[in-house]
């Protein structure tokens, strides 16, 4: 009868356990409730948790319990100690997958006695089992020193046992709750660095003696690296530019927002476009070499009352020229990516804009844009839909073609089109 009661009053413990493991959320609360209902199931001295790091085949203690030990000699362990898969009992378990009752600590040569030396603890005897989900090792329970008997028998054995399976799922319960939870927070921080990049984009002006403007960029992530602006200047002229940062998402937004500083700061002090791309490679040289990165760039000038535009290119795909019908690349553009070499050198080329006519400039994200099938639009299509489209902003459907041609594709790399035409 008095087994019995003992039986039953251990089974309530373990459904106990279970409801108790339900209300944590956070691996940092969980674990030291664990080994307090550890030790507090099997009446043992103390208790400790390893976890196993698959990257190094080692396990970790992350959590250990017991009133003699300050906390200083715990970090001690925590920090310096990485017991190797198949090295004393703890590895041993964790590579057998099964568990052991140690029944003289001292004097088994399984045991690892550095583990007492770095602390002071003298463990007498011991009972350790793996912490198995789904077939996978997330580690190794130890309870320490049993307070009732001479050693952990069987019955702790099971008991312990069944406790390990409801510890395990709460581990992988905890660890999906923080990744989540964590997931929610990166994707609340993308939000809000999404809106902040969206501060970026210039509202679209109104260019006088009957010329036009029209604009649009979409990241394929939260963020992207791709940029547009437009910049009056005091004799009248626009700049306008497309650039973009290799590479996308957060990193290629910094660099976005850099580059971006940089030509609104320097774009009043040069009297040509050449001198001012090369300042401004000169400038971003540093941060883009040695963080891997580069920036293409096409930049250009634009007098509404002649229609005379001029072109400076940082590696950038060729602007589109659509004049009677026809689609004619600005080809003839020399000029290296930004963040390639120091002191590269410019060259500016020029042409006029007469009624009707419209130049598109574009990132690599239009001509790269894959459909289901992994197919790129690729330049041929951005030629067609120009061509059969005569209705202005052209650069609008061509905007719309793509989304039709991407259907629920998730966006392979930044996109950004920006168009510029004279009323007939």
């Amino acid at each position: 009868m008095k087994n019995e009661i003992k039986a039953d009053r251990r089974l309530k413990n373990l459904i106990d356990v279970n409801q108790h493991f339900a209300e944590i959320e956070s691996l940092e609360e969980l674990f030291p409730h664990m080994l307090d209902l550890a030790k507090q199931i099997t009446e043992a001295e103390a208790a400790s948790l390893l976890l196993y790091n698959p990257d190094d085949n080692v396990l970790e203690f992350v959590a250990i319990t017991d009133e003699s030990l300050d906390r200083e000699k715990i970090e001690i362990l925590r920090n310096t100690i990485k017991i190797k898969i198949g090295e004393g009992i703890a590895g041993r378990v964790a590579q057998n997958r099964c568990p052991l009752i140690i029944h003289d600590a001292q004097n088994d040569n399984r045991f690892l006695v550095s583990v007492d030396k770095k602390t002071g603890f003298i463990t007498r005897n011991l009972l350790s089992v793996p912490l198995i989900h789904n077939g996978e090792l997330l580690g190794v329970l130890n309870v320490l020193n049993s307070t009732k008997k001479n050693a952990f028998d069987i019955e702790d054995q099971e008991l312990l046992l069944g406790y390990s399976y409801l510890a395990s799922v709460a581990i992988i319960r905890s660890k999906l709750i923080e990744s989540r939870l964590a997931q929610h927070q990166l994707e609340t921080q993308l939000t809000t660095a999404a809106k902040i990049q969206s501060l970026f984009w210039p509202e679209i002006p109104e260019l006088s003696m009957g010329s036009h403007v029209w604009a649009i960029s979409k990241p394929a992530a939260f963020v992207g690296g791709d940029l547009y602006d437009f910049i009056p200047l005091s004799d009248g002229s626009w700049v306008f530019y497309v650039a973009d940062v290799s590479d996308k998402g957060l990193p290629a937004a910094m660099i976005m927002v850099a580059l971006w500083s940089k030509i609104r700061s320097e774009v009043l002090l040069h009297k040509n476009l050449e001198s001012l791309l090369s300042v401004i490679n000169n400038s971003m040289y540093d941060l883009l070499h040695e963080e891997g990165y580069f920036a293409t760039i096409i930049l250009c000038q634009y007098w509404t009352e002649t229609g005379k535009i001029s072109f400076v290119r940082g590696g950038h795909l060729f602007p589109i020229v659509i004049s009677n019908g026809k689609v004619k690349e600005i080809d003839d553009l020399d000029g290296i990516s930004l963040g390639i070499v120091k002191n590269a050198a410019y060259s500016k080329s020029d042409i006029i804009l007469s009624p009707g006519e419209s130049v598109i400039f574009m990132s690599d994200g239009v001509t790269e844009s894959e459909n289901q099938q992994k197919i790129q639009f690729g330049s041929h299509r951005i030629i067609d839909c120009i061509k059969e489209e005569n209705n202005l902003p052209r650069s609008y459907a061509l905007y719309q073609k793509i989304k039709d041609w991407q259907k629920n594709t998730n966006p392979n790399d930044d996109l950004t089109i920006l168009e510029i035409w004279r009323d007939n």
